[in-house]
């Protein structure tokens, strides 16, 4: 089971770039394209040196993930985690399931052992937190994007993009971006969209 948890998280890591990607669903910012980054998710540049993150960029990581989590937390608390929405994939063929697992474990396994542990801890830390409508602290909120952060820009930005390629063959962002915004209010959904754009863009200026 403990070799198994980095996987776990790796997968929780992108999917979790993807959802609040497709979650506020409208248009990227001006001159970007949707595929533009990435991801995270997520959605997350020019390549740094190959390795981890040098420590300028870690510290400019961990200020963006402070943002980002104080942006979008209104929008994280609208949502109702209770939902089985969030434990299934509605109709996906099983094929192209396993083909996001592939890449996501392609990806985990390129990724630095030390960012990858913060990553275990940050969620482990934050699951002994979750109260009774499946919500987390926004201290552990901010210390899980700030593990992802580091993770995503431990690992060359093509497998990222493999990622998340690979998920947009499972869910229609349309459809799933449309309905999940229906649920919220709009305005916090868009400003946790803004926000999760310009974190990206820190992480991939950090990327090898």
């Amino acid at each position: 089971m403990a070799k198994l948890l980095p996987c776990v998280v790796v997968m929780v890591a992108v999917l979790a770039l993807c959802n609040l990607r497709l979650a506020a669903f409208v248009p990227p910012p001006a001159g970007q394209s949707l595929r533009h980054g990435v991801h995270m998710s997520t959605t997350v540049g020019a390549a740094a040196v190959l390795g981890a993150a040098p420590a300028a960029f870690a510290d400019k990581i961990d200020d963006a993930a402070t943002k980002l989590s104080e942006a979008s937390y209104p929008f994280l608390k609208e949502i109702d985690w209770t939902s089985p929405v969030y434990g299934s994939l509605p109709n996906a063929n099983p094929v192209k399931v396993l083909a996001v697992i592939n890449k996501a474990l392609v990806m985990g396994a390129s990724m630095d052992s030390a960012a990858l542990k913060k990553g275990v801890l940050a969620h482990a830390s934050a699951i002994g937190h979750v109260d009774s409508k499946g919500m987390i602290p926004l201290p552990d909120y901010t210390a899980i994007n700030a593990a992802i952060g580091h993770m995503v820009a431990s690992v060359p930005k093509n497998q990222v993009i493999d990622v998340f390629n690979a998920a947009g063959d499972v869910v229609r962002k349309e459809e799933v971006g449309a309905y999940m915004k229906s649920l919220v209010n709009s305005g916090d959904a868009e400003a946790a969209y803004k926000a999760f754009w310009e974190f990206k863009d820190v992480v991939a200026a950090a990327q090898r």
